[in-house]
């Protein structure tokens, strides 16, 4: 088995040539340097496993080389030891100091040197692990924080943009947002990404939804409860407004929440504290409250179930998220993003898809909305099985369906007006997908720039166009 690979640095060049050789003759790899600067050069240009470094050198010092070491983000999981003269305490207690792991004095024996590498190997096989928990560590942040960022909200159409701007605004800001939008249009996906690129993003984001629970479980969920609140509360239990202190909340289907309940969520947005379920001593929290509804809350206030005062409270800013009929240009960008996703987390290759599948997707009206085209990326990709290419035959029943009744509409008047209204959402969804640049939608249809032009004036889509 290959042994460890070891930097030598002396400028003594008698001692540098003994050390490697008894080095060599041990196994290991050496890497050879004469002075400070050039072990440097070296080290970085090829990690070494253990370092072996002389004291007393030009250009740059041992001790000085392993304060470099544990600086550098390669280079610190490696186990320096110094090569000291007996007399220079000195010089080992300045190493020991600036990093250096361990250290040998000259002149030393083959044993001992050979006793100090083996602990120096058991305390790289220590580094090595904290380096991977590390990466782990940082991989799971990555991971966290690229779910939520701005490009997961996938779209280029002006009313995205305008959904991308608010983000941008309000992420940093301590009012409470109201996002509104159809079931599926990613409403806490724009909550996540608002936590997740402000200043809060270290500290908890919490979901809860209202409508899964009982008016009184919801309560104790929201603002926890005291031991003995109720039958079954055998102990104290924060609820998740005190876990989510110095983050989040994401409060989803608020329009579900019962008006009791909107009085103390009032009393929580207004003045930062609230009561435990039969507790009776306030807590004081510091949470960003997110909302988020598919129902018409001013209907609401109209008939009473919902309370007008906290509808102000929350909808200090608020976002609207289009259907994804109404973005039909970002159809296609959704569908390459999904199937991105899916391969990462399959850990294979990319799947492409016939176009005119892809025609079917972006001509279906989606109910479902955003969440729906995910989960017919999820069932296409498993029913396309090992193939790299998802073909038309795997389309669902209703994406078919919803082309022939689209004909059968079209046939109901003229053919020109159906090629008309087709042509007219094929370059809608073309300028929605370049975000409105003429001169590259003209390239994808293959058609002039003059004609693209044209065309936009007789089909009225500069109505729609958001700049050039």
């Amino acid at each position: 088995m290959t042994k460890a690979t070891i930097l030598a640095a002396d400028d003594n060049p008698d001692a540098l040539f003994a050390l490697t050789a008894l080095l060599e003759a041990e196994g290991f790899r050496v890497i050879s340097a004469a002075d400070g600067a050039e072990a440097w050069a070296r080290a970085e240009e090829d990690i070494p496993d253990i370092a072996l470094l002389d004291v007393e050198m030009p250009k740059v010092r041992g001790d000085e080389l392993a304060q470099r070491f544990k600086a550098h983000p390669g280079l610190r999981y490696t186990p320096v030891i110094l090569l000291t003269a007996l007399s220079d305490s000195d010089d080992i207690e300045s190493g020991l100091a600036h990093g250096a792991d361990d250290y040998v004095v000259k002149p030393f024996e083959r044993r001992e040197l050979l006793a100090r590498l083996g602990a120096a190997g058991r305390i790289r096989a220590v580094y090595q692990e904290l380096r991977s928990e590390r990466q782990r560590g940082d991989a799971l942040q990555y991971q966290v924080e690229e779910r939520f960022r701005f490009g997961n909200l996938v779209g280029r159409s002006p009313s995205m943009r305008v959904v991308y701007d608010l983000v941008e605004k309000v992420k940093d800001s301590r009012v409470a947002v109201l996002i509104t939008g159809e079931s599926g249009t990613g409403k806490e996906l724009v909550a996540s990404a608002i936590h997740y690129n402000s200043g809060r993003k270290s500290r908890p984001f919490i979901a809860q939804n209202c409508s899964a629970f009982s008016e009184t479980l919801l309560e104790s969920e929201l603002f926890g409860h005291v031991k003995g609140a109720f039958t079954g509360a055998l102990r104290d239990k924060p609820g998740i407004f005190e876990l989510a202190d110095g983050g989040t909340l994401f409060l989803d289907e608020i329009g579900e929440m019962k008006p009791t309940l909107q009085a103390k969520l009032l009393r929580v947005l207004q003045e930062g504290t609230f009561t435990p379920v039969g507790g009776t001593k306030q807590r004081k929290v510091d949470v960003r409250v997110v909302a988020a509804t598919n129902r018409d809350l001013e209907k609401m206030i109209k008939d009473g179930s919902f309370r007008e005062d906290l509808y102000y409270r929350l909808n200090v800013i608020r976002i609207q998220l289009p259907p994804l009929r109404e973005r039909v240009g970002d159809v296609a960008s959704l569908v390459e993003h999904f199937l991105s996703k899916i391969a990462a987390r399959e850990g294979s290759a990319a799947k492409s898809m016939q176009p005119e599948l892809l025609s079917l997707l972006c001509n279906y009206r989606w109910p479902g909305n955003v969440r729906e085209l995910e989960n017919e990326m999820e069932r296409l990709w498993l029913m396309a099985g090992g193939a790299s290419m998802i073909s038309r035959e795997l389309a669902d029943a209703r994406l078919s369906n919803s082309g022939a009744a689209a004909v059968e509409a079209a046939v109901e008047g003229s053919l020109a007006g159906a090629v008309e209204s087709l042509e007219r959402r094929v370059i809608q969804a073309a300028l929605e997908k370049t975000g409105w640049n003429k001169s590259e939608t003209a390239r994808i249809l293959d058609i002039s720039r003059s004609n693209l032009i044209e065309k936009v004036k007789v089909y009225g889509l500069e109505r729609t166009e958001k700049g050039e």
